[in-house]
């Protein structure tokens, strides 16, 4: 997880046991340290760092034992434009050993992405839903 939080937020996170000696009997903290910043509970970070964080966590356990795809619904929300670049970036990478299906607003996910579907109201009480391939083959 450290090498995925680093590349995310550029600092420093892993994964520390409640009760090394016996691993069973307690539980898993995840320990994140956002550049700049002190180490951090989950609780007193801010919207983006508990993304990020729990992101980072996310794509460890992909890299571990991968699904063949994941739902990210807006995700996204809480980052800066910065992050939100960072995090499209890593879903492009792991996007090699799985399918994301990402909801987004942010202009930095969406030009990542291979295809969009959009649904808008259209006139009268209906919505309308445009797909489109944003990656051409050459």
């Amino acid at each position: 997880m450290l090498d995925i939080f680093a590349e995310l937020s550029d600092g420093d996170g892993f994964l520390q046991l409640e009760d090394p000696a016996n691993p069973f009997a307690g539980g898993l903290n995840l320990v994140a340290q956002p550049k700049g910043k002190p180490v951090q509970r989950l609780s007193s970070m801010s919207g983006g760092e508990k993304s990020l964080t729990a992101l980072s966590f996310i794509f460890a356990l992909q890299r571990y034992r991968p699904s063949p795809f994941y739902a990210f619904d807006e995700v996204d929300m809480f980052l800066d434009g910065a992050n939100v670049e960072r995090l499209s970036k890593m879903i492009r990478k792991q996007a090699n050993q799985a399918q994301f299906l990402v909801v987004s607003l942010r202009r930095p996910m969406i030009e990542a992405a291979d295809r969009m579907i959009g649904v808008t109201q259209a006139r009268g009480a209906y919505t309308q839903v445009l797909g489109i391939n944003l990656k051409t083959s050459a």
